[in-house]
């Protein structure tokens, strides 16, 4: 059985109109809209989580090209990336990413404000992260794949744009089935597992109480 991933149909159309109206069809976007899909944002913490009276803005996250889209990433090897067909993320990763992670860090309730770094606010710091890894990997041809998801996190001195703390948070995933609603189940499951680790992170971090002294 092949997986779902990027499989092309392949359908003989019978006459040249039929191809010409494929094509008219497929330049103006006219076609199934793909099945979107969402992630959550981590809503469980430790109870001794410390709450450091410090504002911290998250930026957009950066990420390597190939993972800056809202088409849902999958590798065979380590030097291949491809694409799920017809499924989608509801936002591009970096910026589904960071929704969610301002949601964790929200329901912590562990920081006395937080919002995107965009918006200009004062902060005492800004955390950037880095998304490494945001992927399915298939191992075996016909197996569930593992989900791998990597971000490092970097604490930054907006003052001086100084990095005063960083660390790398990674998380693997089996997918139980090699189906889509699944698969997206492990990457739920994973970026949880991460964000619930930078949050904890974050509060405990040592600078956050310098800082304010």
């Amino acid at each position: 059985m092949m997986p779902p991933a990027a499989q092309v149909s392949r359908r003989w159309v019978p006459s040249a109109m039929a191809l010409a109206l494929a094509g008219c069809a497929s330049l103006f976007g006219v076609g199934p809209a793909p099945h979107l899909y969402r992630v959550t944002p981590k809503s469980t913490y430790p109870a001794n989580l410390p709450h450091p009276p410090v504002q911290v803005l998250v930026d957009v996250p950066l990420s390597p090209s190939g993972l800056d889209t809202a088409r849902i990433a999958l590798s065979r090897s380590a030097v291949s990336i491809d694409y799920f067909a017809d499924s989608a993320w509801t936002d591009r990763v970096p910026l589904l990413v960071q929704t969610a992670l301002l949601e964790s860090f929200e329901n912590s309730k562990a920081i006395t404000a937080i919002d995107r770094e965009s918006v200009g606010l004062r902060a005492d710091f800004i955390l950037k992260p880095e998304i490494r890894h945001f992927e399915a990997l298939y191992d075996s041809p016909n197996g569930a794949p593992d989900v791998r998801v990597a971000i490092i996190a970097r604490l930054v001195n907006p003052s001086g744009r100084d990095i005063v703390a960083q660390a790398l948070f990674e998380r693997h995933e089996r997918a139980e089935a090699n189906e889509i609603p699944q698969i997206v189940l492990a990457f739920d499951e994973a970026l949880g597992g991460v964000m619930e680790d930078i949050v904890t992170w974050t509060v405990r971090n040592p600078a956050l109480s310098v800082k304010r002294r």
